[in-house]
């Protein structure tokens, strides 16, 4: 059997690619860090560790994926020029959402009593665009990677781990902000604006 290697390990496609995943990941490995001094704190429930082995489980397996000769894409020049855009996409959204919610914005789930409910930039069309922004970060690596196996791995598996730590979130920040943040809800959807 021939193994499949995908553009983006290979020049000059690979330069872009990895630029822009560096871009993105560096300030997440950011909030990672400033993070792990909270990642046992009873609301967020456990939801940061199992973003921490989930995600990285997700990454290998998709890229192992990538490396057989099935589910291949048709155009994997594009795919690598498509996925690196949405990439790009996701982590500039997910800065923004660093930006929109300032101090308030944690690697783990933690939620004070004299914290605000933030309805400004992307907030206030979405609950988590955050979220929303590692979903398409992620589905861009799989793009980028040429293989449908690779886009479906991560795309849900990331569905998954975000759905669980919105219900976390959205717990704590119930049981701590109380109405306000109810009434947030009851005018915003979670992920895309009017759909879901």
């Amino acid at each position: 059997m021939e193994l499949h290697t995908s553009e983006i390990f290979k020049l000059p496609l690979a330069i872009p690619f990895w630029l822009v995943f560096f871009f993105v990941f560096v300030r997440e490995g950011q909030v990672i860090r400033k993070a792990f001094p909270d990642a046992s704190s009873a609301q967020d429930a456990g939801s940061f560790r199992m973003l921490m082995i989930g995600s990285p489980i997700a990454m290998l397996v998709a890229a192992a994926a990538s490396f057989l000769p099935w589910f291949n894409m048709a155009f994997p020049v594009a795919a690598v020029v498509v996925g690196t855009a949405t990439l790009l996409a996701g982590g500039a959204l997910r800065r923004y959402c660093f930006k929109a919610l300032g101090k308030f914005f944690t690697g783990t789930v933690v939620v004070s009593a004299d914290q605000q409910v933030i309805q400004t930039g992307p907030y206030r069309l979405i609950r988590h665009p955050s979220y929303t922004a590692a979903l398409l970060m992620f589905t861009g690596i799989g793009i980028a990677l040429g293989n449908w196996i690779s886009v479906a791995v991560l795309f849900l598996a990331h569905c998954l781990l975000y759905g669980i730590r919105v219900s976390v979130e959205e717990r704590a920040l119930l049981e701590t902000l109380g109405e306000p943040y109810r009434d947030y809800m009851s005018r915003t959807k979670r992920f895309i604006p009017h759909v879901i």
